[in-house]
């Protein structure tokens, strides 16, 4: 699936913000296993999202299990409102 992260995140009253989706995604997959241990195949695979993430300046293809990785790295590491914002762009709802 394609998904572009280079859109601003949106505050709580729906107005864009300064901070691009795509930084704050690249950021958390950049650190996962900073907080907790995780399987090298796994930090690995966040790694090379990461890159792709950050060479893409706009739609990147993801598959579905690095989606899942996208979604599930990002939950611990962003608040519950730019938690959701990531969600609906991977699942096309924004």
């Amino acid at each position: 699936m394609k998904v572009n992260f280079n859109v601003p995140f949106k505050n709580y009253k729906g107005q864009e913000t300064k901070e691009i989706i795509a930084d704050k995604v690249s950021e958390a997959l950049y650190a996962l296993g900073s907080e907790s241990k995780v399987g090298n195949d796994r930090k690995y695979s966040a790694y090379k999202v990461c890159k792709r993430i950050n060479e893409s300046p706009s739609e990147v293809e993801i598959s579905t299990e690095e989606a899942t990785l996208v979604k599930d790295v990002c939950a611990e590491f962003l608040v519950a409102g730019g938690y959701g914002q990531v969600c609906d762009l991977i699942e096309g709802k924004e």
